[in-house]
């Protein structure tokens, strides 16, 4: 669910890549070295602190701080010129193997400048707050941002004044592009007063904010000096304020002709309009102040002074106003003020009749924009989306700057509310960039903000803490500021199962401003079992009163229905009940086109599976979760789980039908990768009588492993609106994509097919799709009429490429390389085949709001009708458990036994071979 429009791009970050298909670091020299404890090592510490640490060195060749002590005395930073890493000192090195000084070696490797070893024996090391501060360290040498942000945040939550995760935590925030929250974190290190660390701090706090307060002010000034023309008749005319900053200056300009009192007036701001005329190309702001100019002003000037009301705020009465303007002939006051009140109905053909009479692109863009919103409120996503495509583009050949980052704004705020969270983020990081380089201070904080929701949705909580900061730290005494960023604050602390801080967040927000939205109506309807208030109903009520049709979309009306129902499921289940198979049916006609539909289904189901659980009914469970999936519930041998906030309900069918249930409302942490424990042992002893057991599980359950037993043979139930019926028709064919040559700057090895391991493979004909052949484009081709399918291909998580696990194919010639499960989904698999994704971690997905997009869950919607995937990394050595799990299928086994089987073999053979277990079945 999106809050509010609110949305510059960071600093580029390098390309975040998946790791090859396994990657072992191992720290052979140092095992190989232990003699060395004994032989000739120097005596002196001093000497010794300088070879593992270079800590005498008059400079320190790192950036980061670490933990070490010895390795973090303070001495001016000095960036190495190359960036190759220096040899290790093996000799010292061995010494601290043998006292096990994982954080003492790793810190070693990072000021030889070798991150990735350094992480190697961190991983082995302790879990405490110094451990992933020297982590976030190595996260940080490595450019990967996000990672070194959340280590950071969770050492800090543990130890609040942590010396070295505050001063790293404010060099991630440098690098991230949030300025003034760093120098606030500076702020922080220096009021610890440590010799030679404050005093780096201090300085760099006052350059970052100076920085930032020099560009911010050069804004601002321009802001205030043509926002006043609208609203004082006697405000000078800025016109170098205009030259600085052309956008900012174009976009207050319409609004000052419409409040001007007179003729007089307006012929005063022809200077202006000549001005922004010379820095865009043409003369349409001239020749408009030229004809307002020329207007009667008898008639105008009592309607031009009511419409300065309109921008401040102030009119009582819109409406009454924009009705009386229909009648006046002054139609660009009328556009104007429609366009300044979306709360007053208005219909799409009077907007564009009165377009049709200006000829100026900037006016067009805002009137596109205007029509795409009307669109979305009638539940036209795809044509709004289309719409704002085409005005971009139209805006981008004008030059329109400030004006198509604005428009970049308001569709990342679209995109975000469809989960596509990709494109968000790249139209706000775009936005940003752009800002930065006009100048456009403001509309930077606009494109933070927007970064902020689209990492909330992706439940990247440490990045939308910081985007979120960030934007507070640029809006004192913002009212609107302050409950926008309160009130999602709240909403991440809900994620991370904190109702405490998320109701001070949440009554943050209301000390300025009353109103939380429906965030923050969501959240009460959390906080109203977790941390009721008597308070809190009255509250509920008052937002969803607030949604009405003239200024939300259907989505977010469903969305209404959903927090209603669960507001009230806590205190009356079956007034509850009702109102959430109300939400259900209300979203039904919508799932093809609104996304706010599709997870208000989604949840509506979660919370019904949880009442009826909650209530004892068990037996209900099975049929709401198959009902979720678009499946049908067996009646033996099947488990249900759904999941929701600090609440599980889990669901077993035995052998001869009978039902056990279980239902938890006890986590405080959210729920991790492995399900391990999730179903009671009582529970899973009832399974083993079965010869093998459908999962049922509603997102985030099904993209991940350890809901049952490696032993026991179990499949994931996934629904398929394409079903798997191959055309008799159809000759067997068994397409192999392998030996992939990926863009050379992906660094990713080539990886051979399985083919070279085993003799046998499928029946039929055979299709390679190798080297630079193996391209998105054929690949997809190839697949519709396979039987069989297999990838031998790196998986990768780029958020700008989808918000699933890619596959990592051959460039095409535009140099797309990704295929993803957005592709999959618009591709008919004819041959219903049998797809084994050899791809690292292709079942992985990143962790969303709502919704669940992986791989394979993809294939099974385009029609496979079984896949196998690991969540996590495999080794290069997998192909012959692969195969030999497909042979065992083809010679009649089903899938699920076929894979407990081999799973079972396999760690007979390999006990070590732990990632076997987390090889999933969808069917």
């Amino acid at each position: 669910m999106a809050d509010e429009l609110g949305t510059p791009r960071a600093p580029d970050t390098a390309r975040r890549r998946g790791p090859p298909r396994m990657r072992f670091w191992y720290p052979l020299p140092l095992l190989m070295l232990a003699a060395f404890i004994l032989s000739g090592a120097d005596p002196t510490a001093d000497r010794t602190a300088q070879r593992v640490w270079l800590a005498t060195s008059p400079t320190r060749p790192i950036e980061p701080r670490l933990s070490v002590a010895q390795a973090d005395g303070y001495r001016p930073f000095a960036p190495s010129r190359t960036p190759e890493a220096t040899p290790v000192p093996l000799r010292e090195l061995a010494r601290l193997e043998a006292l096990g000084d994982r954080a003492g070696i790793a810190a070693s490797y990072l000021v030889h400048g070798d991150p990735q070893q350094a992480l190697a024996h961190l991983y082995h090391a302790s879990p405490s707050p110094s451990r992933e501060c020297d982590r976030a360290a190595a996260y940080f040498l490595l450019q990967r941002y996000d990672e070194a942000l959340a280590l950071l945040d969770s050492a800090l939550d543990a130890h609040p004044h942590h010396p070295q995760a505050l001063w790293n935590r404010a060099l991630v925030l440098r690098e991230l592009g949030l300025s003034l929250l760093a120098a606030a974190t500076f702020d922080e290190v220096a009021a610890l007063g440590e010799p030679g660390w404050s005093t780096e701090a201090r300085e760099l706090a006052r350059a970052l904010r100076t920085r930032e307060q020099e560009r911010a002010a050069q804004w601002r000034s321009t802001r205030d000096a043509v926002d006043a023309l609208a609203s004082d008749s006697a405000a000078p005319v800025p016109l170098d304020a205009a030259r600085r900053l052309p956008g900012t200056a174009r976009a207050h300009f319409y609004d000052a002709v419409r409040a001007a009192p007179s003729a007089a007036r307006v012929r005063e701001l022809l200077p202006l309009a000549e001005v922004l005329d010379r820095a865009f190309g043409g003369t349409v702001l001239a020749d408009y102040t030229r004809r307002v100019a020329a207007r009667d002003f008898t008639r105008r000037a009592p309607l031009a002074t009511e419409y300065t009301l309109l921008v401040r705020r102030a009119h009582p009465d819109p409406a009454a106003f924009i009705q009386r303007l229909r009648g006046s002939n002054e139609d660009d006051l009328l556009l104007g003020a429609l366009l300044l009140s979306t709360s007053v109905p208005r219909e799409a053909a009077e907007i564009e009749a009165l377009a049709r009479k200006w000829d100026d692109p900037w006016v067009a863009v805002l009137v596109q924009e205007e029509l795409a919103r009307l669109e979305n409120l009638e539940g036209k996503t795809w044509e709004a989306g289309q719409r704002l495509r085409e005005a971009l583009r139209s805006c981008r050949e004008h030059e329109l700057g400030l004006r198509c980052m604005d428009l970049q704004r308001r569709m990342s705020f679209n995109a975000t509310s469809a989960n596509r969270l990709a494109e968000a983020e790249e139209l706000a990081r775009t936005s940003w960039r752009e800002a930065r380089l006009l100048g456009e201070w403001g509309q930077e904080g606009f494109a933070i903000r927007a970064l902020g929701q689209v990492a909330r949705y992706q439940f990247r909580v440490a990045p939308a803490r910081a985007y979120l900061d960030e934007f507070l730290q640029r809006s004192p005494g913002d009212c609107d500021a302050r409950n926008y960023v309160h009130r999602n604050l709240a909403s991440l602390a809900m994620m991370r199962l904190r109702p405490a801080e998320a109701r001070h967040s949440l009554e943050e927000a209301q000390e300025c401003t009353p109103s939380v939205g429906l965030v923050g109506a969501w959240i009460l309807a959390d906080l109203g079992r977790m941390d009721p208030r008597p308070s809190d109903e009255e509250v509920v009520r008052r937002e969803l009163a607030q949604v009405n049709p003239t200024r939300d979309g259907p989505g977010r009306r469903v969305l209404a229905t959903l927090i209603a129902a669960r507001f009230a499921v806590e205190r009356n289940r079956e007034e509850g009940n009702a109102l959430l198979r109300k939400a259900i049916a209300e979203a039904e006609p919508l799932l093809a086109t609104d996304a706010d539909a599709r997870d208000a289904r989604a949840v509506a189901y979660q919370s019904l599976a949880i009442s009826e659980g909650q209530a004892g009914d068990f037996g209900a469970v099975p049929g709401v979760v198959a009902e979720q999936l678009g499946v049908t519930a067996p009646e033996r041998c099947v488990l249900a789980a759904a999941m929701e906030a600090e609440r599980t309900v889990v669901v077993v069918r035995g052998p001869s039908g009978e039902v056990r249930g279980y239902h938890d409302a006890s986590r405080r942490e959210p729920l991790g990768e492995d399900l391990s424990g999730v179903v009671p042992r009582e529970m899973v002893a009832l399974l083993r009588r079965c010869p093998e057991v459908d999962v049922l599980a509603a997102p985030p359950l099904d993209s991940r492993s350890g809901l049952l037993p490696a032993d026991l043979a179990w499949r994931y139930r996934v629904g398929s609106p394409k079903p798997p019926a191959p055309s008799p028709a159809l000759p067997a064919m068994h397409v192999v994509v392998s030996n992939v040559e990926t863009p050379p700057t992906l660094r990713l090895p080539r990886l051979p097919s399985w083919e070279a391991e085993s003799p046998h493979a499928p029946e039929g004909q055979a299709l390679e799709l190798e080297g630079l052949h193996a391209t998105p484009s054929r690949v997809l081709e190839a697949m519709a009429k396979a039987t069989d399918i297999e990838f031998h291909a790196h998986g990768m998580v780029d958020r700008s490429l989808s918000d699933a696990t890619v596959i990592a194919l051959a460039p095409e010639h535009d140099g797309r390389f990704a295929l993803t499960a957005e592709a999959i989904r618009r591709v008919h698999l004819e041959g219903a085949p049998m797809v084994l994704l050899g791809a690292c971690s292709a079942a992985r997905l990143p962790p969303l709001l709502h919704q669940t997009s992986s791989l394979p869950q993809s294939f099974i919607g385009s029609g496979a009708r079984a896949v196998f995937a690991a969540t996590v990394d495999i080794p290069n050595s997998a192909g012959r458990f692969f195969h030999a799990v497909r042979e065992r299928i083809h010679a009649g086994a089903s899938p699920a036994q076929a894979l407990r089987e081999e799973r079972q073999r396999k760690l007979r053979e390999d006990p070590t071979a732990h990632w076997v277990s987390r090889v999933l079945l969808y069917e």
